[in-house]
């Protein structure tokens, strides 16, 4: 195994290039290329030492981590925060590098006001009409608890989650509202594939309890990283994917070029489609790269200088009808009053076409307005847009009517080129799917004995 390498564009601008012997075979850098250094290909860096196995990680960003990113000018998180206790894969990793984790699981449950219709609420009590909860409320039939692996074999469940949800008695009003919550990019486009998975997630992985790390997510990903001895290129940005008989060679927008026997993309299909790509892609995948849905965040985070909840006694979270949607606190305490404006889907389009200078004056005179006790009281400080971030494009997949047929193709290997990251998962959701989908590799490798049982 080599020694770990971790050099950045400037350092290795000219390095680590495919050079051509003169019987025209190219020279092989590695055994396995990783594309993507967020938690996917770091766990299937970690799982590929394990094996014995050579690798290289190939990273477009200028930092490790991917969606687990603690972002330097916010200073907080702006991805991948909230880990379920019976997350299997995830906690192996937390296990195994002994990281410290904090539980949320009261902080979730502490209430949250609302802002409807032009009036403040401190509270909702009727749950039946409760905006924040009406997609939760509506009874759904037990198909719902589908095996966690069926979810992509259920076409009779497939139709948009809008439609679903009006069959069931939702009023075009009440599924306005339900848009505002639902973390998908519009109801009326997403399938219902996607919630219903979510809700046999939430039921057969058994959580109940809800954990952050310690420090951020930094604290998980540094560990994992300095672990790895095999070379991590940041600064990589994959341009070209060329798969040959025995072989594949990747170029990065730099100029260097990497040649292995076997590449892992855990690229979202949301950059990968603009990779210029050579490879032998079964129809469906070619669908699913093209056209895989990638749901829009925007993140506005602010602090509060002072704790303006006490002033009006109603809870610091809320739920509201505007175009900032729902304010969430990011843990409390008398050193800890940071709050973050969570904007979804089609309403990042709105928050998205203004600049940081706009956007701080916008949330500070929306918030004020709507909440007068927060006059004087918070300030600006950073936002991050998932969807504008070229890294990613988005903050997770979501299945839009009959894309959910494409899954079971999309995650076979198209020639020498395997397929990992959090949209490949089959079984789990968010950080436990990028980890289960390192795992779900390895067992297709050792499945077609490229690794020793």
């Amino acid at each position: 195994m080599k020694r770990r390498q971790f050099v950045k564009q400037s350092v290795l601008a000219g390095s680590s290039l495919a050079v051509l012997s003169s019987g025209c075979s190219p020279k092989q850098d590695t055994e396995y290329l990783i594309l993507g250094g967020g938690l996917s290909g770091l766990h299937m860096a970690n799982l590929l030492q394990k094996a014995g196995k050579d690798y290289i990680i190939l990273e477009g960003s200028h930092r490790l981590g991917g969606r687990l990113f603690y972002h330097p000018d916010i200073n907080k998180d702006v991805g991948g925060r909230g880990i379920g206790n019976m997350y299997k894969e995830v906690m192996q990793i937390v296990d195994e590098f002994n990281v410290e984790l904090v539980n949320i699981t009261s902080n979730i449950y502490n209430g949250q006001s609302y802002y409807v219709n032009g009036k403040l609420h401190p509270t909702w009590d009727d749950k039946l009409t409760n905006p924040s909860r009406l997609a939760y409320t509506t009874s759904l039939s037990p198909k719902e608890l589908m095996a966690l692996d069926e979810w992509y074999k259920r076409p009779d469940l497939d139709e948009s989650y809008g439609d679903m949800l009006s069959n069931l008695g939702r009023t075009k009003s009440e599924l306005d509202l339900i848009n505002i919550s639902a973390n998908y990019n519009d109801i009326f486009t997403t399938s219902a594939i996607n919630a219903y998975h979510s809700t046999a997630f939430r039921t057969f992985n058994g959580s109940n309890a809800i954990y952050n790390f310690v420090g951020g997510t930094k604290q998980f990903i540094n560990p994992l990283a300095d672990s790895l001895t095999g070379q991590i290129h940041t600064s990589k940005f994959i341009t070209n994917i060329k798969n040959s008989a025995n072989s594949c060679s990747v170029k990065c927008s730099d100029g260097s070029s990497y040649v292995a026997p076997t590449v892992i993309s855990t690229l979202p299909f949301s950059t990968l489609r603009d990779v210029d790509c050579d490879v032998p892609f079964n129809a469906n995948q070619q669908k699913a790269i093209q056209n895989l849905t990638y749901t829009n965040i925007t993140q506005i985070h602010f602090k509060a200088k002072e704790a303006y909840w006490l002033d009006d006694e109603m809870p610091a979270s809320m739920w509201t009808d505007t175009p900032l949607e729902r304010i969430m606190t990011m843990g409390f305490g008398e050193e800890n009053r940071d709050l973050v404006c969570w904007v979804n889907g089609k309403g990042t389009d709105f928050v998205d076409k203004m600049s940081h200078a706009e956007l701080k004056d916008y949330t500070i005179k929306t918030l004020n307005s709507i909440r007068p006790s927060t006059i004087d009281k918070i300030e600006y400080v950073g936002t991050h847009s998932w969807g504008e971030y070229k890294y990613n494009k988005g903050a997770y997949a979501e299945f839009q009517v009959g894309q959910a047929s494409l899954f079971e193709d999309m995650i076979k290997p198209a020639g020498n080129v395997y397929f990992a990251g959090e949209h490949t998962a089959k079984e789990s959701r968010g950080i436990e799917g990028a980890a289960e989908s390192a795992r779900q590799v390895l067992d297709l490798l050792k499945m077609n004995k490229m690794i020793e049982v």
